[in-house]
């Protein structure tokens, strides 16, 4: 038993309407889930009647349906919650607690009090009476005494005795009088119509003006379908009642804006390894600094990892502006400090998704780690919680998801980057903060000036001096400042009043965990950037310079095929170059000769010839011993030069019996026919070029005229305005002008 099926009687005396009521819903499809039955005294259509589920019907509709008769408790979970509770106080057993571990039913259900109702005034009235009317003396009947109470108050017996009855129902909070919450004149339908109404997402730019014609179409709504509503201020009264924070952010803002309102997911990160799992993103500083080589001022930028287990600094990189080159920096320097990592989470940034990243990620799975990207959590935006306590959701490792677009974000990094602000201004006492834009603007003047005078006088750090910086934080960070997150997911004992991530990794590397360092080639073979270009005679173009080696001359490529080449950003002076996944060479700058010295000059003459050298020896080593298969003409130059000029004799020959042979009497007719006819068409065929466009304004008459006159000569015809103009400009014209024209018309280009 799935559904429990009612008939159109049993809805009708439900919802206390109409038979035909039931039937044109019916008819209209109103109820969602209905289903044929055989019909025991053979009405209804074929034999058969509709029923309808309970579970279609609306919960105030179901509520008072099992109110009324029994059903079995498996339906709960197909049933409205507020029938489903009546249910389960009919058939679920009151649980029993052993030894004083009963539970309580404080703060549940109907029974809770607010502040305001111990202060109002009626309530205290009707609190008195009730417990003066539960008093009751002894030797005294209750009825006997409730009725002297009644007279002593001047109210009557049945007020307190419903009083009462509300007292032990609901409390303190029964006895406050207040609305019935349901309007009576609304129909539980049109209330859920209207709101839907409202609710949908392309009428989610109307204000409240504007729900006025929402509330016309109810009205004719209404009318058609025979349902009660109240007036528009009631209607309004509803919106406020049923539509939820959680339902306006979905209709305005779609699925990303109701994970906003929504409650994010915290995780405790005790369970992990050290830079099991590494969170990196960018940050864009809010210090100016100076240009060592420009002078240019700007606002440094730089991408961070930080671990999840102990939140240590792991590596970080700062430059003019982030890219895929800095993030790979700046895992880089964390594996030269902290050893290996096993797997990544960013954001799906343009440089996060890049190649050369992508590039790092699969070599990373080669040796047996993982990486992946994070999807983050709605921002939180209680002042109550520290950033360092906000923890971002993660996924298991090795798998790629693509992070939620134009979402507010709050990761653990997010919070650590304000953390270091604070440490630059705090404790490193760096100078050039950034003005702050939600401060008023006399404060924004007096920043500003600060930064311009601190410019001007030469007192701004440089950028080598706040990379210097930058690094002596993140250590400070480890080291010396006490990080709230780290306390809180302490697993030892005892448990420290403060703790650094630095303390972290050392009781986890006391517990046996060990960081695993790989050697240098194969850190440079995963983070160096890569590239691919062509060889051209042993040598590459990279960035506007000529690097080579030996091992590229002999190199043999395929039409069109490129070599990768590896590098490293900060040290342009050489080229690790892979072809089809193999190791070549590390391909040096070239070293140019001069004009002027002749020992270098001399010295790389040498060693071309000596390459062409080497190249001639071993060609003819290989091929001096070998005969000469190939089978050559046996005719002599003599004999093949005779037989040519016999052929271009033949040929002439021919082409002259042709043209003074004798024609029959129909070939000559045939031939004279054609040239005639060639002739004719020559003779007929005119050149034209198509009609020029008519512009949509003219400058001046001269500009328009000429128009006019190219017009008639490429055997257009003008239109009524163009040809009376023409005709007015031509009476104007004095007799020069007129013969000029004359002479335009008559060996015009046109024709």
């Amino acid at each position: 038993m799935d559904e429990v099926w009612l008939s159109q009687k049993e809805v009708v005396d439900i919802e206390k309407s109409s038979e035909k009521t039931i039937q044109r819903r019916l008819n209209s499809s109103y109820y969602k889930k209905t289903k044929l039955f055989p019909s025991q005294n053979g009405g209804g259509k074929g034999g058969q009647i509709t029923k309808i589920a309970l579970s279609c019907l609306t919960p105030s509709l179901q509520k008072r349906y099992v109110e009324k008769n029994d059903v079995s408790p498996l339906l709960l979970s197909v049933l409205a919650p507020e029938a489903a509770i009546e249910v389960a106080n009919k058939y679920l057993p009151e649980m029993s607690f052993s030894a004083g571990a009963q539970k309580s039913d404080a703060w549940q259900g109907d029974t809770h009090i607010s502040p305001n109702i111990l202060h109002n005034e009626g309530v205290q009235k009707s609190s008195k009476i009730v417990q003066e009317a539960l008093d009751v003396p002894r030797g005294w009947k209750k009825r006997t005494w409730i009725e002297a109470v009644a007279v002593k108050h001047d109210t009557t017996v049945s007020t307190i005795y419903r009083k009462i009855q509300k007292y032990q129902k609901g409390g303190l909070a029964g006895l406050k009088h207040s609305k019935p919450k349901q309007a009576k004149a609304w129909t539980p339908e049109a209330i859920d119509w209207w709101v839907g109404l409202c609710l949908k997402k392309e009428h989610r730019k109307l204000m409240k003006d504007g729900k006025k014609i929402l509330y016309a179409i109810l009205q004719e709504e209404a009318n058609k379908r025979g349902w009660d509503i109240g007036g528009y201020e009631s209607a309004l009264w509803w919106l406020k009642k049923k539509i939820t924070p959680q339902l306006l952010a979905l209709q305005r803002g779609g699925v990303r804006a109701l994970d906003n309102t929504l409650p994010p997911v915290l995780r405790n990160y005790s369970d992990l390894a050290p830079f099991e799992i590494l969170v990196g993103d960018q940050h864009r500083f809010d210090f100016w600094v100076v240009d060592d080589d420009t002078g240019e001022v700007f606002r440094p930028e730089g991408y961070v990892w930080q671990d999840l287990r102990t939140r240590c600094f792991y590596g970080g990189a700062i430059d003019k502006k982030y890219d895929s080159q800095l993030m790979g920096v700046a895992l880089r320097v964390g594996m030269k400090i902290f050893g290996a990592f096993s797997s990544i989470y960013t954001d799906h940034g343009k440089p996060e998704e890049s190649k050369y990243i992508r590039s790092i990620m699969a070599d990373i799975r080669s040796l047996n780690m993982s990486a992946g990207n994070v999807i983050d959590i709605p921002a939180c935006t209680s002042i109550d919680i520290d950033p360092e306590e906000i923890h971002p959701c993660v996924i298991i490792p090795g798998t790629h998801r693509k992070a939620i677009v134009r979402n507010a974000k709050a990761k653990m990094i997010e919070g650590t980057f304000r953390r270091f602000e604070q440490l630059l201004r705090n404790v490193f006492l760096v100078p050039g903060y950034v003005k702050d834009l939600c401060a008023s603007q006399e404060e924004q003047e007096v920043d500003q000036k600060e930064i311009q005078k601190l410019g001007n006088s030469g007192k701004l750090l440089t950028f080598s001096e706040f990379r210097m910086i930058f690094f002596k934080a993140m250590d400070y960070y480890n080291n010396k400042k006490a990080h709230r997150g780290v306390r809180k997911e302490w697993v030892w004992k005892p448990k420290p009043r403060e703790a650094t991530p630095m303390d972290c990794l050392k009781m986890c590397c006391q517990d046996g965990w060990q960081p695993t360092y790989l050697n240098d080639d194969t850190t440079d073979l995963i983070f160096l950037s890569r590239d691919e270009r062509g060889v051209d005679r042993g040598r590459i173009t990279f960035r506007n310079e000529q690097y080579e080696h030996d091992a590229l001359i002999p190199l043999l490529l395929e039409k069109g095929e490129k070599v990768e080449i590896r590098y490293d950003p900060m040290d342009p002076e050489w080229l690790l170059v892979f072809c089809r996944g193999e190791y070549i060479c590390r391909a040096e700058l070239v070293e140019y000769s001069s004009m002027k010295d002749v020992g270098l000059a001399g010295r790389k003459i040498e060693e071309k010839a000596r390459r062409r050298k080497e190249c001639l020896l071993e060609y003819r080593q290989l091929t001096s011993k070998i005969p000469n298969f190939i089978q050559h003409s046996q005719t002599s130059p003599v004999e093949k030069a005779a037989a040519l000029i016999g052929k271009d004799k033949k040929k002439r020959a021919d082409e002259e019996h042709e043209l003074y042979r004798e024609r029959t009497s129909e070939e000559l007719a045939a031939e004279v026919a054609e040239l005639e006819a060639q002739a004719e068409k020559n003779k007929n065929e005119v050149r034209r070029k198509p009609l020029p466009a008519r512009p949509t304004y003219f400058l001046d008459d001269l500009t328009r005229y000429t128009f006019c006159v190219e017009y008639e000569i490429a055997g257009g015809e003008l239109r009524k305005d163009d040809y009376a103009f023409k005709t007015e400009y031509e009476n104007r014209m004095t007799e020069g002008q007129r013969e000029y024209w004359e002479m335009v018309r008559k060996y015009g280009t046109y024709q």
